[in-house]
């Protein structure tokens, strides 16, 4: 007999697979993207002269440093688009609202008023280091610095030393109260993304210039080196907060990958204290500090998790009372 067709089970249906042209381009995504990244770098600083002249030129008030950055974030930006690693750190403005909004706000606050005021304070400093060098009559020893060595030789040599300072100073921050008072502005974020690279405090800033840069004042390092090495840092900073899945390759044992620099925002401390390397993850295999991302999920931020307001980020640290909540 004949069971009414209200009583027949409707059968589950299987998860819909994805067409093999999106699983295709989502392979070639994850392998090729940071190559591509690094290969912008490599091509913008071949033509650095010709896009300085066409700045000048067309009275575009931008040095080519800040032009390519902010074309870097705008690439960063369309990957993390097609290709999220969390769909849900994305601004996603036509869906969220106000918060989106508000979120998207925030960060550009950062770049272009925060990053103003960090580069002034970086240059008021970096000025008074140099005037105190040349008060106490220092000249690098020229021995000190391969001058006569391959530009790309020397670029390498400054990254990896600029590196090795920032290392110790970015370990130093999560365990002195004094330093993290400052550098926990960057750590509240509770979402990762290209923009997040330059949410952090203009002392926080200062601290870690003068820590990276002045070991190559002292060693006599030339100009050009350290302004190939600050766009080069600056650009992998933008990779490394990166809201992208990425493969991790031969790169992986020397950049610092976006699933690499999650750990390190991880609101779990212990996971935190991981993964230091601003740019390059090379001194943490040395070290002993590097770890892999866990499986799942990954909640980021500092506990409580939730935003903070701009006093909370910028004003409490200077609070003598320790409390920057």
């Amino acid at each position: 007999m004949a069971q009414p067709a209200a009583c027949l089970a409707k059968p589950i249906s299987a998860p819909r697979a994805e067409p093999r042209a999106v699983r295709r381009g989502q392979a070639v995504f994850r392998h090729a993207f940071v190559p591509a990244v690094l290969g912008f770098f490599v091509g913008a600083w071949a033509f650095k002269d010709a896009c300085a002249r066409a700045l000048q030129a067309a009275s575009i008030p931008m040095d080519f440093i800040s032009v390519v950055l902010l074309g870097s974030i705008a690439l960063v930006w369309m990957a993390e688009q097609l290709y999220p690693q969390n769909p849900d750190w994305n601004y996603r403005l036509m869906s969220s609202g106000a918060r989106g909004f508000l979120r998207l706000g925030r960060d550009l606050l950062y770049l272009f008023v925060i990053a103003l005021v960090s580069a002034l304070f970086i240059r008021v400093t970096t000025f008074e280091v140099d005037a105190a060098l040349k008060g106490m009559g220092f000249t690098a020893p020229s021995l000190l610095w391969p001058h006569a060595a391959p530009f790309a030789v020397k670029v390498g040599l400054a990254f990896f030393c600029v590196e090795l300072f920032s290392y110790w100073l970015h370990r130093a921050a999560h365990h002195s109260p004094f330093l993290w008072r400052f550098h926990s502005t960057h750590h509240v974020i509770s979402e990762l993304g290209a923009l997040k690279a330059v949410r952090t405090h203009p002392i926080d800033n200062v601290f870690f210039h003068l820590v990276r840069y002045t070991p190559l004042l002292l060693l006599g390092a030339g100009r050009e080196e350290i302004v190939t090495v600050t766009y080069f840092g600056g650009l992998l900073g933008i990779l490394a907060h990166a809201n992208v899945n990425v493969a991790e390759g031969i790169l992986g044992l020397v950049v610092n990958l976006p699933r690499y620099h999650s750990v390190h925002h991880s609101s779990n401390i212990e996971e935190s204290r991981a993964n230091f390397g601003c740019h390059t993850i090379l001194w943490d295999r040395v070290f002993g500090t590097f770890q892999r991302a866990p499986k799942g999920a990954l909640s980021v931020g500092v506990e409580p998790l939730g935003p903070r307001t701009l006093w909370q980020e910028l004003i409490a640290p200077f609070r003598l009372d320790g409390d920057v909540s």
